[in-house]
């Protein structure tokens, strides 16, 4: 399994039209994406963000890979 590009957007569940944080993330582990509730942090060092939704395209390189994010504050 590849690592998939994603378009990665803060909002909330089912908002995959929100603002886009970064465009062409990919996680650094190939084997593992990120999961719901799993913590991030973006090559800016922002974060860290929780995944709240995801939505996957055809293609491990498509527009329509988006992951949904969150601030966490704990």
């Amino acid at each position: 399994m590849g690592r998939v590009r994603w378009s990665v957007r803060q909002g909330r569940i089912g908002e995959f039209d929100a603002p886009e944080l970064m465009d062409g993330f990919r996680s650094l582990n190939p084997v593992h994406e990120p999961k719901l509730g799993e913590l991030l942090r973006l090559p800016d060092g922002s974060g860290p963000w929780r995944v709240v939704d995801w939505a996957v395209a055809d293609r491990a390189d498509a527009p329509g890979n988006v992951l949904v994010v969150e601030p966490f504050a704990a």
